[in-house]
């Protein structure tokens, strides 16, 4: 059963370590520690407000209370919120938006995952227009940015104290064993930032989701050529290939491409 109720305490803890992490992150560089208090107090405020907005049932006033958020802050809860608020709205093209947006920053998210695929399965079109990720994706797809910083860190630090140690031991078996810890550690520490590459790559893929409730697809960013495919449909997923003033160039099937006004879809 879909859960469109809003984050519970759990949640917003979440919410809040995230945003003290980044806020802190901020007033650490630039030294603005007056901003980082008032920037987390307001952000705080406007997070419990709109909850207790959606809690009454005013969901349009709820989304746009976590559509400022999302502005200030990328957070998977905001993201989740903001597509159940969108989805009673009856406005499935942006739920299903802020669903993706949420399942990037929470890949193994139970609900996030469920509500986006209930969501789905009332789209008109039973497609994705997206080209398929490499099979070595699926070994990280299920990996945050930020677990895969922690899980590199360890042989990091392996390495790195290894090597200390071996400037403070005269015991040739103990640092020639240090010395193999240094290698698997940094080769391990490498391998991981070249997933940390390929993650951060794939996230930053041009996907978009399809607001319109209907967007035709034509073959010049002219509104006079010709459709060539059969007209996409709210909530569908496409692929962004090219940019040109109000026109956006996507992907199709067998490595052709057609052309969508820009207004007709939203980036993830």
């Amino acid at each position: 059963m879909a859960d469109w109720k809003c984050r519970g305490i759990g949640d917003k803890k979440r919410f809040v370590s995230h945003l003290t992490f980044l806020i802190c992150f901020l007033c650490l560089s630039s030294g603005w520690k007056h901003a980082y208090s008032q920037s987390q107090s307001t952000l705080e405020a406007s997070y419990r407000s709109a909850d207790a907005l959606y809690q009454e049932g005013q969901y349009e006033q709820a989304a746009e209370k976590y559509e400022q958020i999302a502005s200030s802050i990328q957070n998977g809860a905001v993201y989740y919120n903001l597509g159940n608020a969108y989805f009673r709205l009856g406005n499935r093209g942006k739920a299903i938006l802020n669903y993706e947006r949420a399942k990037r920053l929470m890949p193994r998210d139970k609900d996030t995952n469920f509500n986006l695929k209930v969501a789905k399965a009332r789209n008109v079109d039973s497609f994705d227009l997206v080209k398929p990720l490499s099979g070595f994706s699926l070994l990280y797809g299920a990996l945050p940015p930020n677990e895969i910083v922690w899980v590199g860190l360890i042989p990091y630090w392996i390495a790195a104290t290894s090597l200390i140690a071996i400037q403070f031991t005269q015991n040739h078996r103990f640092r020639r064993a240090l010395r193999y810890f240094v290698l698997i550690g940094g080769i391990t520490w490498l391998f991981s930032l070249s997933v940390l590459g390929l993650k951060l790559r794939e996230i930053n893929l041009p996907y978009a989701i399809v607001v319109a409730n209907e967007a035709m697809v034509r073959s010049e960013p002219d509104l006079g050529s010709e459709t060539i495919a059969l007209p996409l449909h709210e909530g569908t997923k496409i692929q962004l290939q090219e940019e040109r003033n109000d026109w956006v160039k996507i992907y199709l099937p067998d490595e052709n491409s057609g052309w969508l006004t820009a207004d007709a879809i939203e980036k993830i």
